[in-house]
């Protein structure tokens, strides 16, 4: 698993650098080449008048160029974060698709069983489980495995799975739902991945 999470940063580390590396060297060749026919220019025409102009043609030239370039990096980041986009949602769609194979297999329900199990060795009044639609035949099996006094209800929220205990009395809410899950990786994936725009 970790190996493979090495493999998948590797291969986005290697992605942005091959993207970056043609894209700016396709710059620094226009840059070169703009370059090159402007100095030329400039230099016949500096035989032709005095240094001031040939001063001043440089300092627009110049200024030009650091426009040119400011516009491609702008330009080049751009492309860079919506290819970081393109490759985080890819990663998460499959993340996705993995959590969904699971709920279709009979180890979720026995992992629904085992976490409300857990649960029920507190003390909370009032609890109500809220599960998604797919999961409604679960009810039953969540109850018995809380071992109290509960109510199970469909949240139209919970798409990928797992639930929500909620005790309004208590002030108490024990998410356990895989969207939940999914979303707080992001975050971690995005600071943790190495996908930074520099």
């Amino acid at each position: 698993m970790l190996d493979d999470k090495m493999k998948l940063e590797q291969y986005f580390k290697d992605e942005i650098d091959r993207v970056s590396g043609i894209e700016i060297k396709q710059i620094d060749d226009e840059i070169a080449d703009i370059r090159e026919k402007a100095l030329q220019g400039l230099e016949a025409d500096a035989q032709r008048e005095a240094g001031m102009v040939r001063e001043q043609e440089l300092k627009e030239l110049q200024s030009e160029h650091a426009i040119r370039l400011s516009k491609a990096h702008e330009e080049t980041s751009r492309k860079l974060m919506a290819k970081r986009k393109e490759l985080a949602d890819l990663v998460f769609k499959e993340a996705k698709d993995k959590i969904k194979s699971f709920t279709k297999q009979g180890d979720y329900r026995d992992y629904l069983k085992k976490k409300a199990q857990e649960l029920g060795k507190n003390n909370f009044a009032h609890a109500v489980f809220l599960i998604g639609k797919e999961d409604a035949s679960y009810q039953d099996d969540i109850k018995k495995a809380y071992g109290k006094d509960c109510e199970v209800q469909i949240d139209t929220d919970i798409v990928l799975g797992g639930f929500r205990l909620e005790c309004v009395e208590m002030g108490i809410v024990v998410d356990e739902t895989f969207d939940t899950a999914i979303e707080e990786q992001k975050e971690w994936f995005y600071t943790n991945s190495g996908l930074f725009i520099k």
